[in-house]
């Protein structure tokens, strides 16, 4: 990529990655004549030449298919540095399929800088919509499928795909919606026609719901999937007086309700949608909001809600939920509510939920969804996933709220055993006081050690005489696109070090071959962490399952030398006292953030008694430590049994 892009944008290249797998993927005479140009040219103005001849064979190409052009002007951008390396893009991309254009997308979204409603959906998000909105729609293949708010065309791709659009004869659905940028319209028309579906997503300005739409036969959506904008404000405004809205006018300011009416007036008659609604959308105190649930309920176009865990968008970290629609020809007596917030596994500040997860919500949806299964608030199902089915007679009796949690975590502490879950936490308090009688007994004779004469003759050391001190790796050496969760090997970072102990850094991880070729830097049992720059705190010990680990750029590693004579957890506890803290806080320089160098940490002095003694005085303190621990424990397993004697004399009213 840098070779080939010189002065042009990282999205620069992308558009030429899009362009080569659009040309690629239509297999027409426009790919024969680029190949062609490829290898007749060369030199730098040979670069350009192909640059040009790849964006004008696009731009035609989206020109027959209805498509605004401008792909031309954005490869120009790009200064390869030589022919051979533009050569080498052209023929990279000829291996690949069109699902490479995929993930390239996913690349797109994240350098693009994308405004936040212009944010992809995430792709499992948008597998269990399209999965669940086809399962629920009547006509076995979609003719329309529809997405007002299309971003990237995400839904429109999936459906296309998950109708196995083209195969056996079948035929591909018409796929049509708005966008709000020329750059992701653009994308997500040439997707589409990778899947062999007639691009049909247009540019607008306007609601989808506005005069000045493009499409006017949305009525006739078999399915209609999207991800619109919505605010996460409190909607105190009054209700719109303009538009025509059968359930009510939603608030000014506030679209939630306005895309959902929108959605409903698309569907075909036996037609289902799926829409991504804030959690807040389902219990909103406005009255106007308040007032289109009702009528949503009491015409019965409401069949499920789903609720997400957090922090799965890129552009906001609140929750949401799915909500699943149908026409109101279908009148749902009842409504399956479906709690997933717990899934998910957290990367870089974000959940992603896994295949197994995407599993899991759709597994749930098919066993509990009415009339498979009757009313019930509180069934639990693969990996956590809990369910509710609260006829319609209960949600007006609840002001007809359809967020999950008012009704599933309602019904779970009404169906639970409250004497059951009584008598589990007394005899986990027991358990606990046991250990707490335990661990208070080992501490006695601890007490008496520690109560000893402090021997004559102990000599202060300098850490260098007794540890090897090595800092973490370069920021070179370990870049950041090398470190990925997939990886084999935990990257230790400074916020893991605490209470003496490493905590396991999750998805901070590096693939095999970096951590062999950094294997200077890995850590072995014994060894005592340190932190090289930022918040200076108590150091940490490696424990036996932590050695191969590797430390970060800004952690230092205190290894004993082979003759010396002293023992790790001795030495840990000297190091982590309060004065041990403040002598290195007081020696970092204070740059940009407090750092200490290796040289500078090695002047540190411990005062060093014989091994046994060290040994010894070792022993007392990890008996103290597990005291201390047993204790939380027990209090922890007080404020259970309180809990639940709460819940158990509630139960009884």
């Amino acid at each position: 990529m840098d070779r080939v892009r010189g002065a042009g944008s990282v999205v620069d290249y992308m558009n030429l990655l899009f362009c080569l797998l659009f040309l690629r993927g239509a297999r027409g005479p426009q790919w024969e004549n680029v190949m062609h140009a490829a290898h007749a040219g060369n030199g730098s103005d040979g670069a350009n030449a192909l640059l040009s001849h790849i964006g004008e064979a696009t731009d035609e190409l989206l020109k027959h298919l209805g498509v605004a052009p401008g792909m031309r002007e954005r490869l120009l951008r790009l200064e390869p540095r030589t022919y051979s390396d533009l050569m080498q893009v052209v023929e990279r991309a000829e291996k690949l399929d069109r699902g490479a254009f995929r993930l390239v997308l996913d690349e797109y979204e994240m350098r693009a800088g994308l405004r936040s409603g212009e944010f992809f959906t995430p792709r499992a998000v948008v597998r269990i919509m399209v999965e669940i909105a086809r399962t629920e729609c009547r006509r076995e293949t979609p003719r329309a499928v529809y997405d007002p708010y299309a971003r990237g065309g995400e839904f429109l791709v999936e459906a296309v795909a998950a109708c196995g659009a083209g195969k056996d004869g079948s035929k591909i659905p018409n796929t049509f919606g708005y966008g709000h940028g020329h750059g992701t319209v653009r994308l997500a028309n040439m997707h589409l026609a990778l899947r062999g579906a007639r691009p049909g997503v247009r540019l607008t300005r306007d609601a989808p719901w506005g005069e000045s739409r493009c499409f006017r036969n949305t009525s006739q959506s078999d399915l209609v999937l999207t991800n619109p904008p919505f605010n996460m404000s409190d909607s105190t405004g009054e209700a719109r007086i303009q538009g025509t809205w059968p359930y009510g006018p939603p608030p000014v300011g506030n679209d939630n309700f306005a895309y959902v009416q929108h959605v409903l007036e698309a569907l075909d008659e036996g037609g289902s949608a799926a829409v991504v609604m804030p959690n807040k959308a389902g219990n909103s105190a406005n009255k106007a909001e308040a007032d289109i649930r009702r009528a949503m309920v009491e015409r019965g176009v409401v069949k499920c809600v789903i609720a997400l865990p957090d922090r799965l968008f890129s552009s906001t970290p609140v929750p949401v939920s799915v909500w699943i629609l149908v026409h109101p020809a279908r009148n749902c007596d009842e409504v399956l509510f479906l709690d997933a917030r717990g899934l998910g596994t957290r990367r870089k500040g974000k959940r992603v939920l896994e295949e197994e997860d995407v599993r899991a919500v759709l597994t749930a949806y098919r066993s509990a969804v009415p009339p498979r299964v009757g009313a019930h608030a509180g069934l639990e199902w693969d990996r956590g996933v809990l369910s509710a089915v609260v006829p319609r007679t209960a949600l007006r009796a609840g002001n007809c709220s359809l967020s999950p949690t008012d009704h599933v975590c309602a019904g779970q502490s009404r169906q639970e055993d409250a004497g059951s879950a009584f008598e589990k936490a007394l005899r986990g308090m027991e358990a606990c006081r046991q250990e707490m009688h335990d661990a208070d007994s080992a501490v006695a004779p601890a007490d008496l050690e520690l109560g000893q004469p402090v021997p004559t003759g102990q000599r202060s050391v300098k850490l260098s005489e007794l540890f090897e001190i090595k800092a973490g790796p370069s920021y070179n050496l370990l870049r950041g696109e090398q470190r990925t969760p997939d990886g084999e090997v935990p990257l230790v970072f400074p916020k893991n070090l605490k209470n003496g102990r490493i905590e396991d850094p999750g998805d901070r991880r590096v693939p095999a071959w970096l951590a062999e070729r950094l294997k200077n830097y890995q850590l072995q049992e014994g060894d005592i962490v340190c932190i090289r720059s930022g918040a200076m705190g108590p150091p940490a010990l490696v424990r036996p399952e932590q050695g191969g680990w590797l430390m970060s750029t800004n952690l230092l590693r205190l290894r004993l030398r082979e003759d010396a004579q002293a023992d790790p957890e001795y030495l840990l506890a000297c190091l982590g006292r309060p004065e041990a803290v403040a002598w290195v806080r007081d020696r970092a320089t204070a740059t940009g953030a407090p750092s200490i160098s290796a040289e500078a940490l090695g002047h540190q002095e411990v005062v060093l008694p014989s091994f046994e003694e060290q040994r010894r005085i070792a022993r007392a303190l990890a008996a103290i430590e597990a005291q201390a621990t047993a204790h939380l424990r027990f209090a922890a397993a007080v404020s259970d049994v309180r809990a639940a004697v709460v819940e158990r004399m509630a139960g009884r009213r």
